[in-house]
């Protein structure tokens, strides 16, 4: 069991390095744009979001997808729009001098808990996470021989969370020093090429999801 427990903590961390999500997006733009504590804050939520879901994974709980087999195409058409969203928010959006009433006004949001409520929420409406931890169960099940628990599964979902913590954290901090090195104009492009990506890979993730319905139907 603790090698398992090793493993949910290596897949939390290596799973979350990735930045083709939105909440690994949303840490950028807050790490670039010199809001570091917002980010972990945002990393914080989703961390214990996806923590949740490792822990029903290790339970065997994907059979609950398949009574509910439209979970997965909606949640993946929601997963595009909100790419999209972000992508169009961080694309067009207008710079902001430093030390604005705007940017005051965003750091006291943050300081009242908007990004881990943020990160949470946008991580819970995914449960398509809980397929994919359903197939590092699976693999470590099938390495080992690891019988699932009920006991088990809360501490293989803490570990999860603080493998993906354990990335963020040390992402905030590597972007920082890329922060420190540029000028404003290049940050704010490098937010803006983020966000047209973002769009782009929101794009073919709808485009994808329309075809298998259509070829479904």
């Amino acid at each position: 069991m603790v090698l398992a427990l090793v493993l949910g903590l290596l897949c939390g961390f290596i799973g979350s390095i990735p930045i083709a999500g939105p909440v690994a997006v949303l840490v950028v733009e807050r790490g670039l744009g010199g809001r570091a504590r917002e980010g972990l804050a945002l990393a914080a939520g989703a961390a214990i979001a996806e923590g949740v879901y490792a822990g029903l994974a290790f339970l065997g709980m994907t059979a609950a997808l398949a009574r509910f087999p439209w979970l997965l195409p909606v949640s993946r058409v929601l997963g595009a729009v909100i790419l999209v969203a972000l992508g169009l928010y961080f694309a067009l959006r207008k710079s902001k001098p430093a030390g604005n009433d705007e940017e005051k006004k965003d750091r006291k949001r943050g300081r009242r808990g908007g990004p881990f409520v943020l990160g949470l929420a946008v991580t819970m409406v995914n449960p398509t996470l809980l397929v994919t931890w359903s197939a590092v169960v699976t693999v470590i099940h099938g390495a080992m021989r690891v019988q699932e628990s009920a006991v088990d599964a809360p501490f293989f979902g803490l570990v999860a969370m603080s493998g993906i913590l354990s990335w963020f954290t040390l992402f905030t901090a590597l972007l920082q020093r890329f922060r420190e090195k540029m000028g404003p104009r290049t940050l704010d492009k490098v937010v803006r090429g983020i966000g047209w990506a973002l769009v782009a890979i929101g794009l073919v993730l709808g485009v994808k999801v329309g075809l298998q319905w259509h070829l479904g139907h």
